[in-house]
């Protein structure tokens, strides 16, 4: 196990009608100014914006709103945000959705406190230094960024991420009654997207990693007991518990402790969703997670027998893998990376593209762009 330096401060609220005690959080926090930010319609017909509106407004604080924050969010929507938080005096960010929303308030937060281009934090290696405070309340639990110290955005066909201590979320509401109205393609995706977020930093090389790896391992067997449940009872409040636990744990940076973790199917989904916004990010994962796989199990078998024993509970790589993809087919998720609508130019423009900065993606096995070709091709 390597050296490690944690700290989470980010505060849960979690369980039924928590997202009402939003504003009483923000007042005893010290803020006066706030911007609440959220994706469609959903949270309006819900009636959780109204809802967390009113928690403001009965302790006094002042707010202001935008909506319209899309799936695979933008660096231009972002700094509409920025732009609002500078000219209305704003000290605190108020996310009202899911990653997508989070993250748009995470790279406004940071870019409001930055003279230069937000999109340098991703391109020009500029470390965020300050940034303003961000809270959410949670509706779609997948990406993990409600706890999580990183950041995702879109801008000029590329979809990068980067990384901050500042952008961590003071505190975040997860109240799992929020997520019963979300459609079962939604639920199937956001599952796969928080098994992901462990796998990410489960397949390591780093030896002696024995408490993290069974912590690990314990958190995507709740994941595979619970998500079909959600599929079968989208209402399902004791699952969604479990689901909301793992999501949220997921990407905090608790299962890495330690670890030199991996992140090679991010990198490559990142690519096809940035190719292609239409692309929904945990579909494209459950494809792509099991054919990389099958590409990298020869680099350290041992640790891939122990993914498809203690996960799977099966006696061969192989036939883990292949659980693994049953799983994802009973979750209702693509198979094959065609059914996109995708055809071979389109592989090489993405293999070309998620290598063309860094050169090699990925630490389990470091992947070349013809690497990546390979994996695209055997999953199409």
């Amino acid at each position: 196990m390597l050296n490690f330096n944690y700290c989470n401060p980010t505060r849960i609220l979690f369980g039924r009608d928590e997202h009402k005690n939003v504003g009483a959080q923000i007042k005893a926090g010290g803020f006066e100014r706030v911007l609440i930010v959220y994706g469609g319609g959903s949270v309006i017909k819900t009636g959780t914006l109204a809802a967390v509106q009113a928690s403001l407004e009965a302790e006094g604080i002042e707010y202001f709103t935008i909506g319209g924050v899309r799936p695979n969010p933008t660096l231009d929507f972002a700094n509409r945000v920025k732009a609002i938080c500078q000219s209305s005096s704003i000290d605190l960010l108020l996310a009202v959705g899911g990653g997508s929303v989070i993250d748009t308030c995470k790279v406004a937060a940071a870019g409001a406190c930055y003279e230069g281009d937000a999109w340098d934090f991703f391109t020009k290696g500029v470390k965020i230094e300050r940034a303003l405070p961000v809270a959410t309340v949670l509706t779609i639990p997948a990406a993990g960024s409600e706890q999580s110290i990183r950041m995702v955005i879109n801008h000029n066909g590329l979809k990068l991420g980067t990384a901050s201590e500042h952008i961590r979320p003071v505190f975040s509401v997860v109240n799992p009654e929020l997520f019963f109205t979300l459609p079962k393609e939604q639920i199937a995706a956001g599952v796969i997207d928080m098994m992901s977020h462990i796998f990410e930093r489960y397949f390591t090389n780093t030896t002696n990693v024995d408490f993290t790896s069974a912590q690990a391992e314990a958190a995507i067997r709740v994941a595979l007991a619970n998500g079909p449940k959600l599929i079968e009872n989208p209402s399902d409040y004791d699952a969604w518990c479990q689901i909301g636990m793992v999501g949220s744990w997921a990407h905090n940076g608790y299962f890495g402790l330690g670890h030199v973790e991996d992140w090679a199917c991010h990198a490559m989904e990142h690519e096809l969703s940035a190719f292609d916004p239409a692309i929904t990010h945990g579909a494209g994962l459950a494809i792509l997670t099991p054919a990389w796989m099958r590409y990298v199990q020869n680099v350290n078998p041992e640790r891939m027998m122990q993914f498809a024993k203690n996960i799977m509970g099966k006696d061969s790589i192989e036939e883990g893998i292949a659980a693994l993809e049953a799983f994802y087919a009973v979750m209702g998720m693509p198979a094959r990376l065609r059914e996109f609508g995708l055809d071979e130019a389109a592989l090489e423009v993405c293999a070309t593209s998620a290598c063309a900065r860094t050169k090699t993606i990925g630490n389990f096995r470091k992947l070349e762009s013809a690497h990546v070709l390979k994996i695209y091709q055997s999953a199409f």
